[in-house]
């Protein structure tokens, strides 16, 4: 396959990432300086963060990303979930784990690995998308936890993380099949509450949905600029403020409110039940499956 080289380069650093965050993640540790380290060390590495790295503790279940002065701390006992994102010339890894800070949650962290197993066992050429959320859906009502319903894996595609495609984490009807070539994100999330997320009114990564011009010469050049550094990836509203300051903010506020930029809301466990994730990214080639994340391959440490 084309480009394999590059989509396995980032899987290699991608998987590197969360070996480090395995190391990092502590009680007391402040999440921006979490995120901070480990967006770092993939810039050290030769990539760059495909997305902000998200940090979701206990039923926070994805899309928390700290923002230009956050102060929050892991708390004790916390299940906390580590999404990283990394790029290779737009070439794309997504992977996550949980961190289990409880035996509590023991069980609850192995049902989501036990999900992914099944669900990259059900993930071949040919699979109906709907396959694998049924075997996602079996593994972890088989542990007496709940699959979150409406959150989902997805197909990539250079520089596209959500390219149209969604793996789901239920049973569905869909009919759409995998096809050699495709690149997916499977992403099962287990839940002890109610088994569907909703969104809240807080955020800090964006993307920009259009470069249509605003009319506005000020906004208009920001608008080009965020494009021309991250393309269709998301981003953080640290890196805008570390680049261009307070102004940069306000700019960023303003392309929200006109729609040229998408604001990601924080989605949070519908029933306050604690969630666990694990991810990993596969190219689905002529001649198999190719994991370039391997990231259960981290829980044997």
């Amino acid at each position: 396959m084309e480009d394999l080289e590059k989509w396995v380069a980032a899987g290699d650093i991608a998987r590197e990432v969360l070996g480090k965050a395995l190391d990092l993640v502590r009680e007391g540790v402040r999440l921006l300086q979490l995120a901070e380290e480990l967006e770092s060390y993939i810039r050290r590495m030769g990539a760059q963060p495909a997305f902000p790295v998200n940090i979701s503790v206990n039923e926070v279940a994805a899309h928390y990303s700290p923002s230009v002065n956050d102060e929050a701390v892991i708390p004790p006992g916390a299940v906390v979930k580590v999404d990283v994102g990394v790029h290779v010339d737009g070439y794309i890894a997504d992977t996550a784990l949980t961190i289990a800070l409880s035996p509590r949650h023991a069980a609850l962290v192995d049902a989501a690995q036990h999900a992914l197993r099944e669900a990259l066992s059900a993930l071949k050429a040919g699979a109906r998308l709907s396959e694998i959320g049924s075997a996602v859906e079996r593994a972890v009502k088989a542990r007496g936890f709940k699959p979150i319903s409406n959150l989902s894996g997805h197909s990539m595609s250079r520089y596209v993380l959500h390219s149209g495609k969604s793996v789901p984490n239920v049973h569905t009807g869909a009919r759409e099949r995998v096809r050699v070539g495709e690149v997916y994100a499977v992403e099962p999330f287990v839940t002890e509450g109610a088994g569907y997320v909703v969104e809240t009114d807080y955020g800090a990564i964006y993307r920009v949905l259009s470069v249509r011009s605003t009319g506005i010469r000020e906004l208009d050049s920001l608008l080009r600029d965020l494009w021309r550094k991250y393309r269709g990836l998301p981003f953080s509203e640290r890196w805008v403020y570390r680049e261009m300051g307070e102004e940069g903010l306000k700019g960023l506020r303003r392309l929200v409110s006109i729609r040229r930029v998408y604001l990601y809301p924080v989605l949070v466990e519908a029933g306050r039940g604690a969630v666990a994730q694990f991810e990993d990214t596969v190219v689905v080639t002529r001649r198999g499956i190719v994991n370039t994340t391997r990231v259960l391959e981290l829980c044997r440490r």
